[in-house]
């Protein structure tokens, strides 16, 4: 029979094991939601959560009791999974959706960014050329770049 501060250690690993199923879990819930999946893609989706997910759960096992299956590994992958939605799923969540618009806005200024130093040239080139063509429009609103972030839960 093995010690019980060992027996502490394999539910203490076991039990973080959980906590990080349930962050890894949000996560696919985040990046899910943003990029909307179709009826093709969700299974393929689903399949690369669990084919990254496995290797990560087989090593809190190798860690925490060499492997070994056993009820209290259940227990506490359970257990860990339902404190961390308790406790800390939605702030996890929130910080993840203001991380996703804070790249998304970033993207957006260094895309339109790019597309106005490109186009510059052209528009001058245009005017200097063409300078009939654009008489009525403004060269500054010829060209955006703003897509667009939806979340939805």
């Amino acid at each position: 029979m093995e010690p019980l501060s060992a027996q502490l250690y394999a539910f203490g690993i076991v039990l973080l094991a959980g906590v990080s199923l349930g962050v890894f879990f949000d996560l696919f819930r985040v990046i899910r939601g943003l990029l909307r999946p179709g009826l093709l893609s969700t299974p393929l989706l689903d399949l690369l959560f669990w084919v990254l997910l496995t290797p990560i759960l087989i090593l809190y096992l190798l860690l925490a009791n060499w492997g070994e299956l056993r009820g209290y590994v259940i227990i506490g992958l359970v257990l860990g999974f339902f404190f961390y939605k308790l406790l800390l799923s939605g702030i996890v969540t929130a910080v993840l959706i203001w991380l996703a618009n804070l790249v998304m806005t970033v993207l957006n200024l260094v895309g339109t960014f790019l597309l106005r130093l490109v186009s510059i040239p052209i528009l001058i080139l245009s005017e200097l050329k063409f300078g009939w063509i654009h008489q009525g429009a403004k060269p500054r609103t010829l060209l955006r770049f703003r897509p667009k972030l939806r979340w939805r839960k």
